[in-house]
């Protein structure tokens, strides 16, 4: 024993906070050692050494037995010691190669709380947390079938990060769950901070910077997916979840769509669609008609367009430069500054800029018209990498129509609709269900069909294609 004592000082470099107690059980030495910063001292005085106290003949059966009220773990070698050591655990050792990892971890952890990326009017309340054991109860808690199978791993050569892999096993397909297993033990790294980590090492990040991995705050969204056969990755001290592979449909989906009637679900998802073109095409298409197409501009909006425009130094297209990096500039700021005062600062500031830029003669009113309704549609969109992705079509589409008019917006079109149908993650093809156009999952697309007549699952995710149907108020 005083070698596995004498290795572990000298590993941990003699860490004061680990602490190291030796006890006499009748002819018997054992070691009581923990780390106070991430263990429950309490339980440690009030349970642990106090059963021991009660042990009159030194077994590891008995020792098993006396402290019966803890989860606890039989370890053999030193490199499980170490890991459950450094996990809040306290380990008692019995011999050089017996010990007894017994989980007495302080609660460290922050409770269960409201989200604050995937805000609804309706809907569950609950969101995840830092801690991977509680993320999966909220699961469990709402999927109560023993067909919830878990994977579970440990990433990271310095934060040996407990990562966990979800799935429904009568739903998910196999080969999907064993590519996404592949992949997760592929990785090697020195720590995994953050499910972002996994995401950036697993998806191709070259091949389409539009994600095709979402992030999930609120269970409902990670239960929801598991429902159509995707697999849902968690990671210890992140309170967000992966859900892949998802498709740019997925991505115009909300939770308050599972609350309205389809006729008016399908009417805001139009609005979505449409403020997704907003948000891609208007400043590109502004710059090519004032630059190139100027016949397409009725004659008095033209002529007012010019007014306009008479005493601005800049050309179109720097204009709307200008003020894309200035309100990107807002946002980014809106997102780093404490929460009681960036909505009220990002406004001020918006106001200030467009009015003094207008003042000064640097825009136009109408390219602050024209930037203030393209940054709004974005808002729209909860899912950063979307927004990213967005950002940057945005950009190219202004370059295209700054070189070549409408030419260049076609021109940048075409080469986004090819990159994107020809993307796949997974077995996925991104553009699903529109290309290749699957009739079944075309219903919960644009134009959502009733609840009841959503009755199929993507075959690309699944085999197990029929949900179970319940029968509607028009049935028999």
């Amino acid at each position: 024993m005083n070698n596995v004592i004498n290795k572990l000082k000298k590993d941990t470099n003699n860490d004061d906070n680990i602490v190291y107690r030796k006890k006499k059980i009748l002819y018997k030495e054992i070691y009581i050692i923990y780390n106070q910063t991430i263990t429950s001292s309490s339980d440690i005085s009030n349970f642990i050494i106090r059963s021991l106290n009660n042990i009159y003949i030194p077994t590891i059966k008995n020792i098993k037995n006396k402290i019966n009220n803890f989860k606890y773990k039989e370890l053999n070698n030193y490199n499980d010691l170490t890991y459950y050591l450094n996990s809040g655990f306290t380990i008692i050792i019995y011999s050089q190669n017996k010990y007894i990892a017994l989980e007495t971890r302080k609660d460290l952890s922050r409770g269960i709380t409201t989200p604050t990326t995937e805000n609804t009017p309706r809907g569950a309340l609950d969101s995840f947390t830092e801690n991977i054991e509680n993320n999966i109860g909220l699961i469990k808690r709402r999927i109560k079938s023993n067909d919830l199978w878990i994977k579970n791993y440990r990433m990271g050569k310095y934060t040996d990060t407990s990562v966990s892999l979800l799935y429904i096993k009568s739903i998910a397909k196999e080969k999907l769950v064993n590519d996404v297993d592949k992949l997760l033990k592929k990785i090697n790294i020195d720590g995994i901070i953050a499910t972002g980590t996994i995401r950036n090492l697993i998806e191709k990040e070259n091949k389409n910077n539009f994600p095709n991995v979402m992030t999930a705050e609120k269970p409902y969204t990670a239960i929801k997916y598991l429902l159509q056969g995707n697999v849902v990755i968690l990671a210890d001290n992140d309170p967000f979840a992966l859900i892949m592979p998802t498709t740019i449909n997925d991505y115009f989906i909300s939770e308050e769509d599972d609350f309205a009637k389809s006729i008016n679900v399908s009417l805001t998802r139009i609005i979505r669609y449409i403020t997704f073109a907003i948000t891609l095409l208007t400043p590109g298409v502004y710059i090519a008609m004032t630059t190139y197409n100027q016949e397409i501009i009725p004659t008095e909006l033209l002529i007012g367009i010019a007014a306009q425009r008479e005493n601005v130094p800049f050309s179109t297209f720097v204009e709307a430069l200008l003020m894309m990096v200035s309100f990107e500039i807002l946002r980014e700021s809106d997102l780093k500054i404490p929460s009681f005062a960036s909505s009220a600062i990002s406004i001020v500031g918006a106001l200030i800029l467009g009015e003094a830029a207008v003042s000064a003669g640097i825009v136009s009113p109408i390219m602050i018209i024209v930037i203030a309704i393209t940054s709004i549609s974005a808002l729209t969109f909860v899912e950063p990498e979307f927004i990213n992705a967005m950002r940057l079509y945005r950009f190219l589409f202004m370059i295209g129509g700054a070189l070549f008019g409408i030419h260049g917006i076609l021109l940048v079109f075409i080469f986004m609709i090819i990159n994107l149908s020809s993307y796949d993650f997974l077995g996925m093809p991104y553009l699903t269900p529109f290309a290749p156009p699957i009739t079944a999952n075309l219903k919960d697309s644009i134009i959502k069909t009733p609840t009841i007549n959503l009755n199929k699952r993507n075959h690309m995710l699944t085999d197990n294609i029929t949900k179970n149907k319940s029968g509607g108020p028009y049935e028999d």
